[in-house]
C-alpha cells in the first residue's frame, strides 16, 4: 500500500490513540517528560546524522516510550527481564559496574545480595546502565550495516527502508534507558519514598512521590520551550559506553534529595510547588535530552569506523 501523507498521519495519530489508553503509572517521567526529551535530542542532532534519523521527530517521539507498554499483567517474564532497566540504585552499586550484565549478576550472588530463597532479587538494585550499554552497541551495529546497505534496486531500496524503521525502534528503545536515568529518582534506591536504611531526620515521607513529580508535575508546569534552550548544538563525543552510562545515573543521584526537600515544603502535583522546582525539573529533562543526543550521535560515529576486534575475554577483565 502507498504511504500516502494522509496515510502517514492516520498512522501517528492511531498511535497516540493507543499511547494516550496506556496506562499512566507505566510511564517514567511522564508520556509528556519523555516526549519532550525525545524531541529536544533529535532537534539537537547534528548535520552529519542521516537524514532518516534526524526528520524522526514524531516517530522517535512515540518510540521512546516504548518500554513502559511492555510492562503489563500479560508480560509478566518481560518485565522481569527488561523491567530492571528502568531503574539503579546507585548508592548500592559495586564501583566501577563490572563490565557486563552477567558480571553484575554475578557479583551480586556472590556477594550474597540476591538470593533465590526469598530475599532480594535483581529488581531491588536495577540495571539501567547496562540497558544503555546494551542498547547503544545494537544501535551502533544497525547503523553500521545501514551505511553499506546498497539502494540500486527496488528490493534493495525496501530492505533498506525497512532497516531504517529497525534503527529507529533501537534508538527509541535505548532513548527510554537514557532518559529514565536522568530522572534523580530512578537513579537511587528513594524510587518509591525514602528508603528505610538511610537516616531521615529530616522526616522525608515521600508518599506517590514518584508518580506526582515526574507525571503530575511535569504534566502541569513544564513545556517544551522550557527545555529545548538547555540542551546546546555541540554533540560531545562519548567514551566507554558503560562508564558513560554509570555517570550518567551518578548524577542524576546527586539530585534525588531536593526533591524530598521540596516535596516536603509543598507536596509535588498540588500546585504550591517552590518556584525553583520548575528550573530545576527542566534541566533534568534537559540532561537526558543532552545525554540521549550524544549517545545517538556516538553510535552513528562510531558505526563509520573499523569494527573492533572482538576479544571473547575481554569482559572477564
Amino acid at each position: 500500500m502507498k504511504n500516502t501523507p494522509a496515510r502517514s498521519a492516520a498512522i501517528l495519530l492511531a498511535a497516540g490513540v493507543l499511547l494516550a489508553l496506556a496506562p499512566l503509572t507505566l510511564r517514567a517521567w511522564g508520556l509528556k517528560g519523555h516526549e519532550i526529551q525525545a524531541r529536544v535530542a533529535v532537534a539537537a542532532l547534528p548535520a552529519e546524522m542521516p537524514a532518516f534519523f534526524r526528520d524522526a521527530h514524531e516517530e522517535l517521539a512515540f518510540l521512546i516510550t516504548e518500554p513502559d507498554r511492555w510492562r503489563t499483567s500479560e508480560q509478566p517474564a518481560l518485565t522481569e527481564t527488561t523491567g530492571v532497566n528502568h531503574t539503579f540504585k546507585y548508592e548500592l552499586a559495586t564501583r566501577p559496574l563490572p563490565r557486563n550484565r552477567h558480571l553484575f549478576l554475578i557479583e551480586l550472588v556472590k556477594s550474597g545480595k540476591v538470593s533465590s530463597a526469598g530475599g532480594a532479587g535483581v529488581k531491588d538494585f536495577g540495571t539501567s546502565p547496562y540497558g544503555i550499554q546494551e542498547s547503544a552497541e545494537m544501535l551502533t551495529a544497525a547503523f553500521r550495516r545501514w551505511r553499506t546497505m546498497p539502494e540500486t534496486t527496488p528490493a534493495e531500496v525496501t530492505r533498506k527502508r525497512m532497516h531504517e524503521k529497525s534503527i529507529l525502534f533501537m534508538a527509541g528503545v535505548l532513548g527510554h534507558w537514557v532518559t529514565d536515568s536522568s530522572q534523580p529518582m530512578h537513579a537511587s534506591i528513594h524510587v518509591h519514598g525514602w528508603h528505610p536504611s538511610v537516616p531521615n531526620p529530616k522526616g522525608y515521607v515521600g508518599k506517590d512521590l514518584h508518580s506526582r513529580f515526574e507525571s503530575r508535575y511535569v504534566d502541569r508546569a513544564i513545556e517544551l520551550a522550557d527545555v529545548a534552550p538547555l540542551v546546546d548544538r555541540k554533540p560531545r563525543l562519548l567514551g566507554d559506553w558503560l562508564r558513560e552510562a554509570e555517570s550518567h545515573v551518578a548524577a542524576a543521584n546527586a539530585h534525588v534529595e531536593q526533591i524530598y526537600i521540596w516535596d516536603l515544603q509543598a507536596p509535588f502535583g498540588g500546585g504550591n510547588e517552590p518556584v525553583e522546582a520548575k528550573p530545576f525539573t527542566a534541566a533534568r529533562l534537559a540532561d537526558g535530552a543532552r545525554m540521549l543526543r550524544d549517545t545517538w550521535h556516538t553510535a552513528w560515529v562510531r558505526s563509520g569506523s573499523p569494527v573492533p576486534k572482538f576479544e571473547a575475554n575481554a569482559a572477564s577483565r
